[in-house]
């Protein structure tokens, strides 16, 4: 079938959208070109797409998982994928994030926009867990394609938190962090593009991890905006989450957002728990957020008390950008979200792999069910949009140089100290809250990234650690490192959860 040649009215309708003032003679003229010119898309269309489906043999392509018996909503699919018969990994069950492509199983990004959605190839660190002995089975709830960060906005329903039920888990992988802190899986994937791995981590009491940007390669998995996706490890301990970045990080050539050198190491072995040398910024502006909550802020002190015990300096420092790079954050990704989400999920201008089953399914699926988005994501695109229309972008450019600027900010204070600490999420976990409406709904859902979404904006590694837990609620502390020092991020957290025995997450 050749591809059909435009009217004069889709000429009209595209000449009105670019503000190009076409007048009729100019509307003629142009269908006539445009339809000579698909003659290239037809040359396109007839060389055979590179393969690159994973072959599926006799795998489980699962099934959806009955609330009945998930209570706190932590599943979208079961399945059974196993790796190899040995590895790292062997004998470890894994839970991924349902926006991490398995081949052959549904993936639905937690919105009813994409269910029935079933990719051709694994992700990346899918063929990574699979070859290192692990077995994936299943893909965990998230939040409607990961807009929002407290668990409460998936089509499926919220994920809940499991040390109390009439609170949330967090988001955007709260399915994830369940199904670590209930013992049903030894590893979770999780997506962070705001605080995504670090605040269920936090508000479910576990280790959630997010690598230095470009460090565990993000091919396969569906994203916000290149350049502040990230996807790493939530683990019931310190030394699981490092065991799993040995076997998810390293270079990746489908994957643009990689530098060309992709420094790692088995992180695991650098676990010895020793900070006699470790000196540790608290981020002042951390603490002082307008959500923070005292008796947060309080048992991250005491964390970081025990460190200091342990023998690493602990000193107060002052960063006022700290406050101001929310914002930042926010205007750079309202307008590459717009960006991703008319480049068909995917964008445009970069060298790597684009997944043209995605792309087709993603463009078809939002244009007939794009009024089943949650709020989050309306108001996102919405706002990115007036403001790209009305300001021709000038605010998203401000915004995107200034994110070298905060990033400059971190590493001159890194310069200095080997960590910066903030709560991880300035507030004990969310009532859930149903039937908000949109004001309610957009109110509640970002301000638990209060002191994650800067370090996505620049990139740097963090590691969200179980510290006391507050009226029985779990409490996370925010490690910060440099570019690529993820086993000092790691390694701090270790020492804290071996001065405390485990007794935090508890």
């Amino acid at each position: 079938m050749s591809l059909r040649p435009p009217t004069a009215e889709d000429i009209r309708r595209l000449g009105e959208q670019l503000h190009l003032d076409l007048d009729d003679e100019e509307i003629a003229d142009f269908q006539s070109l445009v339809t000579e010119g698909l003659d290239a898309y037809e040359t396109v269309r007839q060389y055979p797409h590179p393969s690159t489906r994973t072959p599926l043999g006799d795998r489980d392509t699962g099934c959806r998982v009955p609330r009945n018996e998930d209570p706190n909503n932590a599943w979208i699919t079961a399945c059974e994928v196993v790796g190899a018969s040995e590895g790292p990994l062997a004998g470890w069950d894994v839970a991924l994030k349902d926006n991490v492509a398995v081949a052959g199983v549904e993936m639905t990004c937690g919105s009813q926009v994409m269910e029935g959605y079933v990719p051709n190839r694994d992700a990346t660190i899918v063929s990574r867990l699979l070859d290192a002995g692990a077995t994936v089975v299943g893909k965990t709830n998230m939040d409607d394609f990961a807009f929002t960060g407290n668990g409460h906005s998936s089509a499926f329903g919220p994920t809940l938190n499991p040390h109390d039920d009439d609170r949330l888990a967090g988001g955007s992988s709260g399915g994830s962090a369940i199904a670590v802190a209930e013992g049903e899986v030894d590893l979770g994937i999780g997506g962070d593009q705001g605080g995504s791995v670090r605040v269920p981590a936090a508000w479910t009491g576990v280790v959630g991890h997010k690598p230095t940007h470009g460090l565990v390669p993000y091919t396969g998995i569906v994203g916000i905006e290149n350049t502040i996706d990230h996807t790493g490890p939530i683990a019931p301990n310190v030394e699981t989450a490092a065991r799993a970045l040995t076997v998810l990080a390293g270079r990746d050539p489908d994957d643009p957002r990689q530098p060309d050198e992709v420094p790692t190491q088995e992180y695991e072995a650098t676990l010895d728990g020793d900070v006699d040398d470790l000196a540790i910024g608290v981020v002042r502006e951390g603490f002082e957020r307008p959500e923070c909550d005292e008796a947060v802020n309080d048992s991250v002190r005491d964390g970081l008390a025990t460190l200091e015990s342990a023998g690493a300096t602990v000193d107060e420092i002052s960063i006022p950008i700290h406050h101001d790079a929310v914002d930042i954050y926010t205007v750079a990704l309202n307008e590459g979200t717009v960006a991703a989400f008319r480049g068909e999920g995917v964008g445009r201008n970069w060298w790597g792999w684009y997944d043209t089953s995605w792309v087709e399914s993603f463009g078809k699926f939002r244009r007939a069910q794009g009024g089943d988005l949650a709020p989050s994501v309306k108001y996102t695109l919405l706002i990115g949009a007036y403001a790209s229309e009305e300001y021709h972008s000038k605010y998203y450019a401000e915004a995107m140089n200034l994110r070298r600027t905060v990033r400059d900010v971190y590493d001159d204070h890194l310069a200095e100290y080997d960590l910066l600490a903030t709560p991880t999420t300035p507030q004990l976990p969310h009532v859930y809250v149903p039937d908000q409406n949109r004001f309610e709904f957009i109110d509640d859902a970002w301000g638990s990234l209060a002191n994650t979404c800067q370090f996505n904006a620049t990139g740097h590694p963090a590691v969200s650690v179980p510290v006391a837990p507050v009226d029985g609620l779990p409490v996370g502390l925010q490690l910060v490192g440099s570019h690529f020092d993820d086993a000092t991020v790691l390694n701090a957290a270790y020492a804290l959860e071996s001065a405390t025995d485990g007794d935090a997450s508890e």
